[in-house]
């Protein structure tokens, strides 16, 4: 019979024989799974310490002692590699650079610095030393003596501008004013004041003759010849200061640049360019052809023969790797997978289908056992501690407990709050008592210093001088049924 009750035909004799005897022992045994731990435990010592012997016998030593042949085939292959690397590659490379490339270029730098300074710093030096600066020390001293006849011509032109308005319009206004405004002011005044009255006919006339005429003949015959005089010293100075300019500064500005900077510019850009092509034929004559060469000439054969050399030797070990796989697993299936194989499925299945199923069966009827125990207890535990206990507890503890509470209501009501009240209240006389002493104390002491000492010139007034207070024995009764905390009135 199967755990689901099911007849199963397909079984052995082995299973057959040992299915009785788990059943029995595991359902008449108290501790069934820790005798089957055990037996379990020693079962896969005993198993353990086989499998082991038949692993480290089968597979550790053969592959360690594999391991260590592959170990020595590689170190011998990788020191032989380092030594080809370190005879073809390394030592090439190094006297090249040592021998080779240092000294180039150290040369190029020398022949660069040499072309630099010939073709271009001492060009450079000379045209400053030798062009720009007296044509700068040149070029300032026409500035500034343009710029001191330009002043020159201003203050002439201010002078002649300042003379011509003090004699054609400052001395005439001065001397109309003195001549005849202000005596024919004077008259007016005199006439007006004599008369009394003028006519605005009069007034008018005398205005016009007076004022506007002299005022006309002024501005045309005074102050236009001088304004045109003005405007013709004017374009005349513009003319002679724009000759000066063109002929001092823009005709030397355009003769330095189209005569002197142009060559010197045309020359520099031809000796730039010839120092470029000159350091790109060293360049490529001293470093890139041997570079190319070393590469093509020697790197790359011995390149071919490294690539040519890790194929051989990885189809080798893929081949050796393939060998010795195929034996080990060999060895694998016929010598431990095949004995598992047959221990699980002859001997460790049906024991273990036999002793899942009568483990499942003895704890399902542990469960039963456990359960009805459970109920067993429980009632034993309501019916010995459960129900006494709460008949004591409504019987005897609750009732106590309010008896207690009313006890404690009574005393706190009558009891202590009166207690406490009288406290407070024998409190506050005491405090009242010693107040009025401490009081009394300082009024006798001012009173002993005044008779010793005087009164001071301006005595303040202290705070215990005032009027003491009464005691207030008269307290007013609390509430019914409200507590008092004691101390407070």
């Amino acid at each position: 019979m199967s755990v689901t009750g099911e007849r199963n035909t397909n079984q052995g004799c082995l299973t057959v024989a040992i299915r009785m005897p788990v059943r029995i022992f595991a359902l008449v045994v108290i501790l069934p799974v820790r005798m089957a731990w055990d037996a379990l435990a020693a079962l896969g010592r005993a198993l353990g310490a086989g499998l082991g012997w038949l692993w480290r016998r089968i597979v550790v030593e053969p592959l360690s002692a594999v391991a260590r042949g592959t170990g020595r085939a590689l170190g011998w292959l990788g020191g032989a590699l380092a030594w080809l690397g370190r005879v073809l590659i390394a030592a090439p490379l190094v006297r090249l650079w040592t021998k080779v490339l240092v000294p180039a270029g150290r040369g190029t730098a020398t022949a660069t610095r040499w072309l630099v300074r010939t073709l271009v710093v001492v060009p450079l030096g000379a045209l400053y030393r030798y062009v720009l600066t007296p044509f700068g020390q040149g070029l300032t001293w026409s500035l500034r003596a343009t710029g001191s006849g330009l002043a020159a011509l201003v203050r002439l032109f201010g002078t002649g501008v300042a003379l011509l308005v003090t004699h054609l319009l400052v001395r005439p206004l001065r001397l109309l004013h003195s001549a005849v405004l202000a005596p024919a002011a004077r008259a007016l005044a005199a006439a007006l004041t004599a008369t009394g009255h003028g006519t605005g006919a009069a007034v008018r006339w005398l205005l016009r003759v007076l004022i506007v005429v002299p005022l006309v003949l002024l501005y045309r015959h005074v102050l236009t010849p001088a304004g045109h005089g003005a405007r013709w010293s004017v374009r005349a100075l513009g003319t002679a200061a724009g000759w000066l300019l063109r002929y001092l500064v823009a005709v030397p500005a355009v003769v330095l640049y189209r005569y002197v900077l142009t060559p010197l510019g045309h020359a520099a850009v031809w000796t730039a360019r010839a120092s470029g092509t000159a350091a790109l034929w060293l360049g490529r004559v001293l470093f890139v052809v041997p570079v190319v060469a070393f590469h093509r000439y020697v790197l790359t054969p011995l390149g071919r023969a490294a690539v040519w050399s890790v194929r051989a030797l990885g189809t080798a070990l893929t081949w050796s790797a393939e060998a010795v796989g195929t034996a080990v697993g060999w060895l694998l299936g016929y010598l431990l997978v095949v004995p598992l194989v047959a221990l699980y499925r002859h001997v460790l299945a049906p024991v273990g289908r036999e002793i899942a199923a009568a483990l499942g069966h003895a704890w399902r009827v542990a469960g039963y056992i456990s359960r009805a125990a459970g109920r067993g207890l429980k009632w034993l535990a309501r019916t010995l501690i459960g129900d006494p206990a709460r008949w004591v507890w409504h019987t005897v503890v609750v009732p106590a407990a309010d008896a207690a509470r009313a006890a404690g209501r009574w005393t706190r009501r009558e009891v202590l709050a009166p207690a406490g009240r009288a406290v407070g209240e024998a409190r506050q006389i005491v405090q009242d008592a010693l107040r009025t002493v401490r009081v009394t104390v300082r009024e006798a002491r001012a009173d002993a210093r005044r008779m010793l000492f005087g009164a001071p010139k301006s005595a303040a007034r202290l705070p215990e001088q005032s009027a003491a207070p009464v005691p207030d024995f008269v307290k007013r009764a609390p509430e019914p049924g409200r507590r008092v905390p004691p101390g407070h009135r």
